[in-house]
């Protein structure tokens, strides 16, 4: 989300607080629909005056939403959509303009002393100086990320956008990949999950072309190095990234002209007066050695103070300087596993801190260790401790105020990096062996249930879901009540799903690490997410091997082939659909046989090899028939008619793909009907029944819209192009080209390449 408002302050080498004449754009979303708008009403030829008089809303307000002031409601972009003739290409851009926020800046910390010196810095090089990557480092606990955040809430008003990623190159689990930070900063941008592109170059270019023009800042707080950061940086002229690492990006410095800002652990006056604020004057006044001796062995680490001033400020009953004898000794407990002395310090306040929790605030902490994701909800912290979730948001609660988690949002909740390590340690411990493997299953078993849930919502008329019976006990299911709110659970949660099913294969829960993958493949298909997806897979077969399931094994090969093949990869994807076809025929005639004889068909197609492709998802067909698997046999049926029409076949062409039709349109299934009507469409058009090719076109373009594919409408809108174009309506193919490159412009390079081609050729 950028953070802007109509009315706030701008700053521009000197200028803060000065009022702009003009109000903010409110979000880039906005103010990319409010383009669209323009450029199709001028194309049109229309006055404001016109424009309302044909979709019946008011001139102002157009003028208010083309200058990104207003957000488009539903109705407003329908009803400009209609009278523009646009496609469906404004409806889409609407639902970006109004979507939900989906992470924004962070709030600066509560409590902060000190550091002018430093905002001065930053002041100086982000609005007077050349450089537009400046990076703050220092040594973990110095209070990096508070420095940083303080700073940007302060400046917030001076950008026209605040953009925040966590890189976690320093967390539990695998740092951010490039792909994930440039996921991160679109969806803060107001860009849906199915509008982010595949490939990381597009995500990069797509964010360029958003940012352009527009004073942002971008926050990339805990990068692990230079080569982390250096493909995510947009280099729009107006862009000013703010980093905060543990090391010296000296690839930066020397690559991007990036300058540094150095942090160092606090003054010691400036660590008392932390201390003071956290514990209160009055005490921190009635015992200022206590004080000093808890900063010295907290190292005046930000950090270490607010941990051990927590505890303090919750022992209203012991001098401070009783409890800074505590942490003396618990300090020297920990001499030995500490690597310097700043170590010393930071792990005693840990230690400290924890062992003053009660048992189960104790017990949900170092649980929370166990999650392998960058964050976590209420609702995985309460499958982790057992516990129905208001009971687990209680504890996670207790857990913010002693500043042991960070809440990120309204939903989710995170650690600091050093905090997690040291929770994950305390969990592995031997004393919690088994607390550990239940939680491990509660966890794993609660994503597989809510991922589960979410392809019966997101699918509801295919075939192939699976019935998982009761949740084990101590689980408590997700339920999603309509296709948003699965779609949106699967999208926020998908940077946890290959760890996830990593530590279930660690634990020896093979069956979870294989078919939680599997059951996300639905999701897959709409989302697209490539990296996750590919990951997710590999896991799922290691785990399939380990548990010795054929039948597991098969399917994650055949999803992962499928990627794989989506991806252009056609040796990997007809090396992993062989290995299906093998495991299958081991253990009998199964869907996955007729998935996987399918999958080897469609390279074949994409070969040129159309009669081989005829052949081989034929067998798959006639598999699919043999044990009565609709959805199998219907989706089989699509792509056999597309050999047969690429073979010059018009009746068979046309039969299979009719009969698909006819058992998706039984079930109203939506993205089925689309994905058997385009091919449809496209066999009428080849042999010269246009007027039927435009109704298929039509047909489809609305059951892609139902399911909210975009691709499948872009797709949709080519065919239909195509087909006016050869009723010699050129100027009606020209303008509905011109829609479904809008669509995938920013999401398909092969796809946006193709229509670029019609639209040059028909100029």
């Amino acid at each position: 989300m950028l953070l802007v408002t109509e009315n706030s302050g701008s700053a521009r080498s000197g200028e803060t607080g000065k009022a702009r004449a003009e109000p903010r754009p409110v979000s880039t979303a906005a103010l990319q629909f409010g383009r669209a708008l323009r450029q199709r009403r001028q194309a049109k030829g229309l006055a404001l005056r016109e424009l309302q008089k044909l979709a019946y809303v008011d001139k102002s307000l157009i003028s208010r939403v083309e200058r990104g002031l207003t957000p488009p409601s539903v109705e407003f972009a329908e009803a400009c959509d209609r009278a523009l003739e646009a496609g469906g290409t404004l409806v889409v851009l609407a639902e970006a303009a109004r979507a939900e926020p989906y992470v924004h800046l962070p709030p600066p910390p509560s409590h902060f002393v000190g550091r002018e010196e430093h905002f001065t810095l930053l002041d100086e090089t982000v609005f007077t100086g050349p450089a537009k990557v400046v990076f703050v480092a220092g040594p973990p606990g110095v209070g990096k990320t508070a420095l940083v955040l303080k700073w940007a809430n302060r400046r917030q008003e001076e950008f026209d956008g605040v953009l925040w990623s966590d890189l976690r190159g320093y967390a539990a689990g695998s740092p951010a990949q490039p792909a994930d930070i440039l996921d991160d900063l679109l969806r803060c941008v107001g860009v849906r999950p199915d509008r982010i592109p595949a490939e990381e170059h597009m995500r990069l270019a797509l964010l360029r072309g958003l940012l352009r023009g527009q004073r942002t800042l971008v926050v990339l707080d805990n990068a692990l190095d230079s080569h982390q950061v250096r493909p995510v940086l947009p280099g729009t002229p107006d862009t000013t990234v703010l980093i905060t690492s543990r090391r010296r990006l000296s690839g930066l410095v020397v690559g991007s002209g990036a300058v540094q800002v150095s942090l160092e652990p606090l003054e010691d006056l400036e660590a008392t007066r932390l201390m003071a604020d956290l514990i209160g004057a009055d005490r921190a006044a009635g015992d200022p050695e206590g004080v000093g001796r808890l900063v010295r062995l907290c190292a005046a680490l930000p950090l270490a103070v607010n941990i051990a001033a927590e505890r303090v400020a919750t022992h209203p009953h012991q001098s401070v300087g009783e409890l800074a004898r505590e942490l003396v000794a618990e300090g020297r407990r920990l001499e030995l596993l500490a690597v310097d002395d700043d170590a010393v310090g930071v792990r005693a306040a840990f230690s400290w801190s924890y062992r003053a929790l009660d048992a189960d605030t104790a017990r949900m902490f170092r649980l929370l260790g166990v999650h392998p994701g960058p964050r976590f909800t209420s609702g995985a912290a309460a499958a982790l401790a057992g516990l129905p979730e208001h009971d687990a948001r209680r504890l996670v609660d207790k857990l913010v105020q002693a500043h042991l988690v960070q809440q990120v949002g309204a939903r989710y909740y995170r650690f600091h990096d050093l905090l997690r390590v040291y929770a994950a340690e305390e969990a592995a411990t031997e004393q919690w062996r088994d607390e550990r493997q239940a939680a491990v299953s509660r966890l794993t078993h609660w994503y597989l249930y809510a991922a589960n849930a979410a392809s019966w919502r997101l699918t509801p008329a295919r075939d192939h879901h699976v019935d998982l019976g009761p949740a084990p006990e101590g689980v408590e299911p997700l339920r999603f009540e309509t296709f948003d709110d699965a779609y949106i659970w699967c999208a926020e949660e998908m940077p946890s799903i290959t760890g996830v099913a990593r530590l279930a294969l660690d634990h020896g829960l093979y069956e979870i690490g294989w078919r939680l993958p599997v059951e996300m493949f639905d999701y897959h298909l709409l989302g697209r997410p490539w990296q996750t997806w590919i990951s997710s897979h590999d896991v799922a077969i290691e785990s399939a091997k380990a548990g010795g399931d054929l039948g597991g094994l098969a399917w994650s090969a055949i999803n992962l082939a499928e990627a794989h093949r989506r991806r252009g990869d056609l040796d990997r994807a007809h090396e992993l659909f062989g290995q299906a076809v093998d495991l299958a025929e081991e253990i009998g005639e199964n869907p996955s046989l007729g998935w996987a004889l399918v999958g080897l068909g469609n390279i074949a197609h994409e070969r040129e090899d159309y009669a081989g492709a005829v052949r081989l998802i034929g067998d798959g067909v006639d598999v699919c028939a043999r044990i009565g698997y609709q959805l199998g046999e219907a989706t089989a049926r699509v792509h056999l008619g597309r050999a047969y029409r690429d073979l010059g076949e018009h009746d068979l062409a046309l039969d299979h793909g009719r009969r698909a039709l006819d058992v998706y349109a039984k079930d109203a299934d939506q993205h089925g009907m689309g994905f058997a009507l385009v091919p449809l469409a496209r066999t009428c058009r080849r042999f010269g029944d246009l007027d039927q090719a435009l109704g298929y076109c039509d047909q489809a373009l609305t059951a892609y819209r139902n399911c909210g594919d975009v691709w499948g409408q872009a797709d949709a809108l080519d065919e239909r192009g195509c087909a006016l174009a050869e009723q010699g309506h050129a100027k009606d193919a020209l303008e509905v080209w011109r829609d479904a490159l809008q669509l995938v412009m920013d999401l398909d390079d092969r796809k946006a390449s193709v229509l670029r081609g019609r639209i040059e050729g028909a100029v």
